[in-house]
């Protein structure tokens, strides 16, 4: 009996661990448009107006992380909501995202706690 509710519990932690694994990180950069940012590298204040034109559109916003130059892919932590609008008013500005990756099938994604402008 000692065993089974052993392996039991054994079983349950291990399919808790990637929550309990999850770390909370902060990444600063620039909010670009993914679209004009991965085709033309656009990005910058004299893009913001198309970067925002383009979250309308529902092309997501994305972050280019400041010192490697990476698209940080970006979510909302809730479920069928667009982090865009969010987002939308740092449209080439620079910021600091404090979140937790999430990651799947080669895939990772930024899942938003909070943004604020970057040095703030």
């Amino acid at each position: 009996m000692k065993r089974r509710a052993f392996a039991g519990l054994l079983v349950a932690s291990f399919a808790f661990f990637p929550l309990l694994a999850a770390e909370s990180v902060s990444v600063t950069g620039e909010i670009v448009d993914s679209a004009c940012w991965i085709k033309m590298g656009a990005k910058g204040e004299s893009h913001k107006d198309c970067a925002q034109k383009c979250a309308d559109a529902g092309i997501p916003l994305a972050l280019v992380e400041d010192g490697t130059g990476k698209l940080v892919w970006l979510a909302s932590k809730n479920d069928m909501e667009t982090p865009n609008p969010k987002l939308k008013e740092y449209a080439g500005k620079k910021v600091t995202i404090a979140g937790t990756y999430a990651e799947r099938g080669g895939a990772k994604i930024l899942l938003i706690d909070s943004v604020k402008p970057a040095g703030k």
